[in-house]
């Protein structure tokens, strides 16, 4: 097979090429289909199974604190005796303060909780102790039917109802009612019976907020220990599924109550559906999340379906422009290998573009190799006129640096004299502006923030030397972000800025503040001033057209040279979009510039790569 192969024409091991790859191109691509088709489906299990969870917890939130309404009696050895006691046996005096202690009791305790809207207590005696009274007869007549109801076997067991209307003071709520018993603290004693009612159109909200985040075809359902439906999704937005009648119903609730299951399928409504039931242990609620399985197949069937009408029609186009290709390939690939085999024996023969008349790749090709032969001597002149122009530039740069360190020197000199003459003002004007030409004639785009901060403490020392008295500087910068890099001259023209502008009518305190500190991947450097300020117009106009990633110009009294503007660009081509400058003023007050940039930036060869150290 091998020999066949190699003795194969180049015309023929093109075609075969073809026709091989796109064959086990769609192979793979079936493969891919339905692989992708099973992993959507568990995909989506796991998708409404994690949706169950969120919803699960969500209940959890809502039933927090209630323990303690549950276990007041614990809590309170005097609530504990006065439930234990009938009323029948109690001065009108002693039963009036110990309703109002309890209700205050009570009152604390559903405060706790702002879906709970009543919590009453029924003891044995059926004496009735509640946190707002409503004398409603009916609403005890229903809870203690459904109490008969219930199994209470286990004595730590927590009953939920349905969801049922109920008036409280003349309003209409929503409510669901939680029912557990009362025991002594050995579990042995009963004592009374507490009904904690839950505002359950709050609860709704939270639902449905819950409910609008899912995917559109999801549909979420919760029921009650006695498979009562508390709530629906499609109460929310009646779309695809449409009512779900009673019979449909029953399919779920006989799902719910046969599978015990994690997940599972159904049928309901001639469609076969998948769903991921969550049951929360605190309320006994179970919540199910269930979708169709045609929507999640759909997509994969059309890709399907398309990529076989595909295939077929690409293989046919395959054969005959395999054919057609493998000639016009072939050739020219035959007459240009003859001539680079001359090539290598030392011989440059031109190839005659004319008689071939290729337009083509190859056609740049033959014209390539035509060319190549001059360009060799072309290259080695350009060559030796580029090594001439690269010392030149060299030796350029070199001399602009002489001046800056000449600056420099002197600077350094007028330092030593003012010193030894004892002018401690031109000493230190000359320090800090000599360790400014040192910081600006340094070739570095990237340096740490500590020396970043250096430069600008050095810049705003001379301007307090300029101007006595006139201005407080206060620098608070954290630890953790001295040793991190930067991209250099960021810092001093915002505080170039602030002095020029923000001190228009000079106060008796100066004050420009400078803090920096590390925000997650970021960090953050904020110059603060207490000058003039701006109105809002103003400040909103700069911050928009500061969040521009081209920024554009600024309006003139705040674009000085290299202003606001040259720093923001700079920030963003090395950062991204996502940073810059964000302005912040009162107008009469304050001006706040903030700068956000990311911990680790260095520019390489003038492109911009992640670093941690240098």
């Amino acid at each position: 097979m091998l020999d066949y192969v190699k003795k194969m024409s180049f015309k023929k091991k093109i075609l075969s090429s073809y026709i091989l790859f796109i064959g086990i191109s769609c192979l793979f691509i079936v493969i891919y289909i339905f692989k992708s088709m099973e992993n959507a489906k568990e995909e989506s299990y796991s998708y409404m199974y994690q949706f169950g969870e969120q919803v699960s917890m969500s209940t959890d939130v809502i039933v927090s604190n209630m323990d303690r309404i549950r276990f007041l009696h614990f809590i309170d050895d005097k609530i504990k005796h006065m439930i234990r006691c009938s009323m029948k046996d109690k001065p009108m005096e002693q039963l009036l303060d110990e309703n109002d202690y309890i209700e205050r009791a009570l009152n604390h305790m559903t405060n706790m909780n702002q879906y709970v809207v009543r919590a009453t207590i029924v003891n044995e005696f059926g004496d009735v102790y509640s946190n707002v009274q409503t004398n409603n007869d009916a609403y005890l007549e229903k809870m203690e039917e459904i109490d008969k109801e219930q199994d209470w076997t286990d004595k730590n067991k927590v009953y939920y109802t349905g969801v049922y209307q109920e008036e409280i003071y003349l309003l209409p709520f929503e409510m669901v009612t939680s029912i557990s018993k009362m025991y002594d603290i050995n579990q042995e004693e009963y004592i009374g019976t507490l009904y904690i009612d839950l505002n359950f159109s709050s609860i709704r909200q939270m639902l449905d907020r819950l409910a609008e985040s899912k995917n559109a075809r999801t549909k979420l359902m919760i029921f009650n220990g006695s498979q009562e439906v508390i709530y629906d999704s499609e109460s929310l937005e009646e779309g695809f599924w449409g009512q779900i009648d009673d019979s449909e119903e029953k399919v779920i609730r006989e799902f719910l109550k046969s599978s015990r299951a994690k997940a599972g399928e159904f049928t309901i409504g001639g469609k076969k559906c998948m769903a991921a039931s969550v049951r929360n242990d605190t309320t006994g609620w179970q919540i199910m999340a269930w979708m169709p399985l045609s929507d999640i197949y759909a997509s994969s069937w059309k890709n399907l379906v398309g990529i076989f009408s595909a295939m077929i029609m690409l293989m046919i186009a395959a054969v005959f422009l395999g054919i057609y290709l493998a000639g016009q390939i072939s050739r020219p690939v035959m007459v240009l290998a003859k001539a680079m085999g001359e090539v290598e024996q030392g011989k440059v023969n031109l190839l005659e573009e004319e008689k071939y008349g290729w337009q083509d790749e190859m056609g740049l090709l033959f014209r390539s190799y035509n060319e190549m032969g001059k360009r060799i001597n072309d290259s080695i002149e350009k060559i030796y006129i580029y090594q001439i122009n690269q010392k030149q530039t060299e030796l350029k740069m070199l001399q602009f640096q002489i001046n800056p360190h000449f600056l420099y020197n002197t600077l350094n000199t007028i330092s030593s004299i003012a010193a030894l003459s004892d002018i401690e003002e031109i000493a230190k004007i000359a320090d800090n502006l000599s360790a400014m030409f040192q910081y600006n004639i340094k070739g570095d785009d990237i340096v740490s923030v500590r020396k970043e901060i250096q430069h600008v403490k050095n810049y705003l020392e001379i301007q307090a030397i300029r101007f006595p008295g006139k201005y407080q500087f206060e620098y608070r910068i954290s630890s953790e972000v001295e040793d991190l890099k930067m991209l250099k001259f960021l810092l001093q023209p915002l505080a170039e800025n602030s002095l020029q502008h923000a001190f228009g009518k000079m106060k008796e305190i100066n004050r420009i503040t400078l803090t920096a500190w590390e925000d997650g991947d970021d960090i953050i450097f904020r110059l603060r001033d207490n000058g003039v300020g701006m109105n809002t117009e103003i400040m909103e106009k700069l911050n928009k057209e500061l969040a521009k990633t081209d920024t554009g110009t600024l309006v003139n009294h705040v674009d000085k040279g290299i202003g606001l503007r040259n720093v923001n660009a700079r920030i963003k081509n090395l950062y991204g979009k996502e940073y810059g400058i964000q302005i912040r003023s009162e107008e009469g007050k304050y001006t706040e510039i903030q700068i956000r940039i990311q911990v680790c930036k260095e520019i390489l060869n003038g492109q911009k790569t992640p670093v941690k150290n240098f």
